[in-house]
């Protein structure tokens, strides 16, 4: 019965612990490591309007994103470019786009890195001192379709959130982030002060919007000026150091009545987006082992190569301690046997946690 007893504990935590995802623009530990760092400080003032850092899982269907930094409330853009299907627009034409909020207009000409191919976009406004936070949803190309699809009431002091749009989508904003990269525009961002930001713009994505992907999908995100026609330099994947803000020529000036098409960042370091894999399994315990006496504990768990894990224990799930840390991956799957269970123990709980 202890046997059994411990592999139900087991199963309940991953599912509740360590997997719980609320959308309400904080940073949950169930996301993992950043998908993409910024590099450059931001042009866009400070506190401003900066992109910290990407993080991304996807679970039940749904895609989760969560991008650290500010958004000013000056209705600046939040733009979220989308890689999930076959075809797309790697060179954004205005007259094949839904010209909602006046974006492809702005955007005609704009060139994306070689192997991004974008299908849809979000957009996030914020403004009116904090008390109004628009979401667009666009789907590209002919018969494509876009609009606003939620207009919601933040409170700029702390989270808020989930707010649920018309279409599926679901965003949390926390606007409090006074830490990050600082505003020394295009020297080098400390990139541990850019991770340690915990706050941001939150959104679940339902997969069956983006066209169910089945592989990997790949994000531009970027922040633009009001009009959608002053980029400035904060983009994930990053621009590399010494960028300034792109502006409407890509030079950092500011074109009246003009599009985006002078800029291509192919022109620019590195890739301007990043990778999320589709089909990767979650953090899961798989195996659990003992002795007849419970002298030799096994606990086997999905696992990542490169990646180093900590397990703990618990008597009531709600104080833990270390086991063991900085456990390195054996490949796709993880053991980890010890001595551990005391005779006097009627029960016990495990967990194991990405380090």
């Amino acid at each position: 019965m202890k046997i059994s007893l411990y592999i139900l504990v087991l199963k309940l935590i991953i599912t509740t612990l360590v997997f719980s995802i609320e959308v309400d623009g904080e940073l949950d530990d169930a996301y993992g490591g950043a998908l993409s760092v910024q590099q450059v400080q931001t042009g866009f003032g400070d506190p401003g309007s900066e992109l910290d850092a990407a993080y991304s899982i996807l679970l039940d269907d749904k895609l989760y994103l969560m991008l650290t930094g500010n958004l000013e409330p000056n209705f600046n853009k939040l733009e979220i470019f989308i890689d999930s299907e076959s075809g797309g627009q790697n060179k954004i034409i205005s007259n094949l786009n839904s010209n909602n909020d006046n974006w492809a207009e702005k955007f005609d000409g704009f060139t994306f890195d070689k192997g991004f191919t974008a299908d849809y976009l979000l957009i996030v406004r914020h403004g009116f001192g904090s008390t109004q936070l628009d979401l667009d949803f666009t789907k590209l190309g002919e018969g494509g379709s876009g609009g606003m699809v939620g207009r919601f009431d933040p409170i700029n002091s702390g989270k808020n959130g989930p707010f649920e749009a018309s279409n599926g989508l679901v965003i949390g904003f926390n606007n409090t982030n006074s830490g990050g990269i600082g505003s020394d525009q295009g020297q080098r961002a400390n990139q541990e002060e850019a991770r340690s930001v915990r706050t941001g713009t939150e959104l679940s994505i339902p997969l069956e919007l983006i066209g169910s992907p089945k592989s990997e999908i790949r994000m531009c995100v970027m922040i633009n000026g009001q009009g959608h026609d002053y980029l400035s330099n904060q983009f994930l994947g990053a621009m590399p150091e010494w960028t300034g803000n792109l502006g409407t020529d890509g030079l950092g000036g500011y074109l009246e009545n003009s599009s985006l098409g002078d800029i291509d960042l192919n022109d620019f370091d590195g890739d301007q987006f990043f990778v999320i894999t589709n089909g990767v399994r979650p953090l899961e315990i798989i195996g659990f082992e003992s002795d007849q006496d419970l002298s030799d504990l096994s606990i086997t768990w999905v696992s990542y190569p490169g990646v180093s894990y900590r397990v703990e224990s618990s008597i009531d799930m709600k104080s833990w301690s270390d086991i063991e840390d900085g456990i390195v991956s054996l490949g796709e799957s993880t053991t980890y046997t010890f001595l551990d269970v005391e005779e006097k123990e009627v029960r016990k709980f495990f967990r194991v946690v990405e380090e």
